[in-house]
């Protein structure tokens, strides 16, 4: 079974996955290979630094994660550029994975951000949506060291949740309580290992 876990940003995606994870799922999270395809001498490294332009790298080398996030959500022409430059690679990175996992797990999960908005939403057995209300979603964000504008900036620059919940086979609730939202990934667990 190849289920896709999609939702908004802060809503809980890894808990789901780390539910999943416990459910006897394999979990890989398309964030993870995101940074990979970004390291130097990966695939999309040399495109969005040309793009960019080598103002966007820390005195490591590296992608200055933070201060390129704070541009790119700021403009929604470079966060399409930068969508367009890494998609591609990720997506074939858990194609791969989804290959090799169907040799040893009954299921598995891809915690996609922007299931979506990569036009992703089809080939898989199941979609999880995790979802959250937008005031717990802003505060876990700025727990994360986001300003309230940078918070709603990065919520506002994926497609409304509304809409992901409307697409999604199954939905779960994170409001923070640990247990009911195992509860409720368990339930949907077992309703897509009995299909």
């Amino acid at each position: 079974m190849r289920v896709a876990v999609t939702g908004g940003i802060a809503c809980g995606k890894s808990l789901v996955g780390a539910c999943l994870g416990r459910q006897g799922f394999a979990v890989c999270e398309a964030d993870e290979l995101a940074h990979l395809a970004m390291e130097p001498g990966r695939p999309a490294f040399a495109d969005v630094v040309a793009h960019f332009g080598s103002g966007i790298l820390g005195a490591d080398g590296l992608i200055d994660r933070n201060a390129f996030g704070r541009r790119v959500f700021g403009c929604r022409e470079d966060l399409d550029v930068l969508n367009a430059a890494v998609h591609p690679h990720v997506i074939a990175a858990w194609q791969n994975w989804l290959k090799e996992c169907g040799k040893e797990f009954a299921a598995a999960a891809v915690i996609v951000p922007l299931l979506y908005e990569a036009q992703q939403g089809v080939a898989w057995d199941a979609v999880i949506c995790v979802a959250a209300p937008q005031r717990d979603q802003l505060r876990r964000l700025r727990e994360r060291g986001l300003s309230g504008d940078e918070a709603l900036l990065r919520i506002e620059s994926q497609l409304p949740l509304a809409r992901k919940v409307e697409l999604a086979d199954y939905v779960v609730v994170n409001t923070g309580a640990e247990a009911a939202l195992e509860k409720q990934v368990t339930m949907v667990a077992k309703a897509i290992l009995k299909r």
